[in-house]
C-alpha cells in the first residue's frame, strides 16, 4: 500500500501537466500524449500494488480464526484499486498521438463595434 501511494503522487501530477489549459513552453503535442501514457501506466502499477494490499489481508484473516470481519476501508480499498486500474487503461487507451487530434487551434481578434449598434442608435 505504501508503493501505491508513493506511485498516486507522481501519476497525478503527470496528469495534470497533460490537461489541455496547460501548456509548457513550445512542446510539442507529441510530448504531451507521451507523459499521458507514462500516468496512466503508473495509475495501472498503482491499481496492481493496491490489489496486492487489500487482497493480502482477508487471506491472512483467513488463516488466523481470531479476525472474522473485514471493514469498510478494506472495501473501499477494493473499489479505489478497481477504479485506478480502470482510468489508468482509459488513460493509456485513449493518449494516442499528437497528430490524430491535429494542431487546430483558432484565434479570434475582437471585432470592432459599428456605429450602427442597438444601443449606439438610441443614445
Amino acid at each position: 500500500m505504501i508503493a501505491a501511494s508513493v506511485l498516486g503522487l507522481p501519476a497525478i501530477l503527470l496528469l495534470l501537466t497533460v490537461l489541455p489549459c496547460i501548456r509548457m513552453g513550445h512542446e510539442p503535442g507529441v510530448a504531451k500524449y507521451r507523459r499521458a501514457q507514462l500516468a496512466g501506466v503508473m495509475l495501472i502499477l498503482l491499481a496492481l500494488c493496491a490489489m496486492v494490499a487489500t487482497i493480502w489481508f482477508p487471506v491472512c484473516a483467513h488463516r488466523e480464526t481470531t479476525i472474522v470481519s473485514f471493514g469498510y476501508s478494506l472495501y473501499a480499498g477494493w473499489i479505489g484499486a478497481v477504479l485506478c486500474l480502470v482510468g489508468g487503461c482509459v488513460i493509456v487507451c485513449c493518449a494516442g498521438d499528437a497528430q490524430a487530434f491535429g494542431e487546430n487551434r483558432f484565434y479570434y481578434s475582437s471585432g470592432s463595434s459599428s456605429p450602427t449598434h442597438a444601443k449606439s442608435a438610441h443614445v
